[in-house]
């Protein structure tokens, strides 16, 4: 037989509710310190150089006289402009239609021109706002770009300096520039 205890009350075990709301106030609070913090944590540092003012003079350098190559093309012709960028100039302009086989002749002419001055890589191209697309890729094509048959020029090698030859274009660098009045 079963003894009963006097004195201990035993109550009802009823459904306990657990008060679970200010647990879910903190962790949304800890969630968005975190992500506030990740933002921060993955932005790069980006480092300014802040120009040095002097009051020396610019220590003058003597720039050689290298030749500027340009490429100004209109809608129905082409035109090569040439300079050196000291005295004497000997400016020179070569016109060509904005054809097929006036391509043909503005490649030929680039190649000479490449052939005279073989450390000039650069050239910039201005065209005019009627221009289509189809027209500045063409001349683009036609000047980065050797054919088979040209010669195989030096290129300036940029980390050692070095001259190399170029199997693939003839001007490798090309400017797209404009003038805005």
């Amino acid at each position: 037989m079963r003894r009963k205890r006097k004195g201990i009350k035993r109550q009802d075990m009823t459904d306990i509710e657990l008060n679970i709301i200010p647990f879910i106030d903190v962790f949304s609070m800890l969630n968005t310190f975190l992500l506030f913090s990740a933002v921060f944590v993955a932005t790069g540092i980006i480092e300014v150089q802040v120009p040095f003012l002097s009051n020396a003079p610019q220590p003058k350098e003597e720039s050689q006289r290298t030749l500027d190559v340009k490429i100004d093309a209109a809608k129905d012709k082409i035109q090569i402009i040439t300079e050196f960028t000291k005295d004497p100039k000997n400016e020179q302009k070569f016109d060509f239609p904005n054809t097929k086989d006036g391509l043909a002749r503005m490649h030929e002419r680039l190649v000479a021109i490449r052939q005279a001055n073989p450390t000039q890589d650069k050239l910039t191209l201005f065209s005019e706002d009627d221009v289509i697309w189809d027209s500045i890729s063409a001349i683009l094509d036609s000047a980065k770009f050797r054919k088979q048959t040209d010669p195989i020029l030096a290129v300036k090698n940029e980390k050692t300096g070095a001259m190399e030859q170029d199997q693939q274009f003839l001007f490798p660098k090309i400017v797209m520039g404009s003038v805005i009045l």
